[in-house]
């Protein structure tokens, strides 16, 4: 944790499950080599800078839409990560244009399975879709919309401050984003998982 700053460490030692504590810090660690790997500078560099619609922006705030300073200047670097079962998606968008946001989410099968999930996930269109699925496909499907959802949700800088039922994941969203579904096995992930990545403008 050598590069984390004090915000990240002590969000991680309040952590109590060992198997949580490691995924939030290797995925603060790979953010923040991802975001230094792109700037050309060392991680060390870079101060921590998340945006929480909530609380806002600080050293102190250990949540929110990741991003950076460097020098106590803004890195210039929109980026989103998403973390599931040990495994970690990161994207980035290099602009100082805080509204051109990148959203990345990734999502196990065995997370969308929950008794009324479809209820509170799902819009009337999509749960019929449902219905004309085996249990494997509908499981799968499952998996893709909601990862869909986040990714487009992230883009537009709302996250699930907005009703997920009334996103439609499939549809061509109206704002000018681009949703792309992942390829899960060209990425090197293990069955089960779906991902998603949404960018401002043309992909």
């Amino acid at each position: 944790m050598a590069f984390l700053d004090q915000a990240e460490r002590a969000r991680a030692a309040g952590l109590k499950d060992d198997p949580t504590r490691r995924d939030f810090v290797a995925g603060r660690i790979a953010l923040r080599a991802f975001a230094a790997g792109i700037l050309a500078v060392h991680p060390g560099e870079l101060t921590a800078a998340y945006v929480c619609p909530d609380c806002g922006t600080g050293p102190e705030n250990d949540h929110g839409r990741p991003g950076y300073r460097i020098a106590g200047l803004p890195a210039g670097l929109n980026l989103s990560l998403s973390r599931s079962h040990g495994w970690a998606l990161l994207a980035a968008v290099h602009t100082r244009e805080p509204g051109v946001r990148p959203g990345i989410d990734l999502e196990h099968s065995s997370g969308v399975t929950f008794p009324g999930f479809d209820v509170v996930a799902l819009t009337p269109a999509e749960r019929e879709r449902l219905n004309t699925l085996t249990p494997d496909q509908a499981t799968r499907w499952r998996a893709a919309a909601w990862a869909r959802k986040e990714a487009l949700l992230k883009s537009r800088g709302t996250g699930l401050r907005v009703d997920p039922a009334t996103v439609e994941a499939f549809a061509e969203p109206g704002d000018g984003i681009v949703l792309i579904e992942l390829d899960t096995f060209a990425l090197g992930l293990p069955a089960g998982f779906a991902a998603a990545l949404a960018v401002p403008g043309t992909a």
